[in-house]
């Protein structure tokens, strides 16, 4: 076990010699830098996934930048794609799109649940005013 000792001996009701742990649960792995203008976000790389992504505006990060929990320990090959394994032998890509084209897709995916929201209440009343619908059974 490769644990470092922490630097704060004799902190108040911690032995000074005590490793610095890191709980299982409590690592942010899927994280990365924010890029100003930009939204980023990890897919996974299955097959046609990353392709979708790029068709629809996103670019693979090939920064060499260090994404994850700083204590998994990762190295990056410059030029290569941004990526860390998710577990059941999937990968996951850092994908990036300007902050512009994402607001756009998000305001068109709140419109489509708005419209469908407002064709629901509609239905339902039909029969009676107002946003509280009734029910009939026959």
């Amino acid at each position: 076990m490769n644990m470092t000792v922490d630097a704060t001996k004799g902190k108040p009701g911690r032995p000074p010699d005590r490793p610095v742990r890191i709980p299982l649960g409590t690592r942010n792995v899927l994280t990365a830098p924010k890029k100003k203008g930009y939204v980023r976000r990890f897919v996974n790389d299955e097959p046609g996934r990353i392709e979708q992504f790029e068709a629809a505006g996103y670019a693979v990060v090939k920064e060499n930048i260090e994404v994850g929990d700083p204590a998994i320990g990762k190295g990056l090959d410059p030029g290569s794609a941004v990526s860390l394994s998710v577990g059941g032998g999937t990968k996951a890509v850092l994908m990036e799109i300007r902050e512009d084209f994402y607001k756009e897709d998000q305001k068109a995916k709140q419109d489509k649940i708005l419209m469908a929201e407002n064709d629901m209440k509609r239905q339902l009343n039909s029969k009676q005013s107002g946003t509280y619908g009734g029910v009939e059974i026959s």
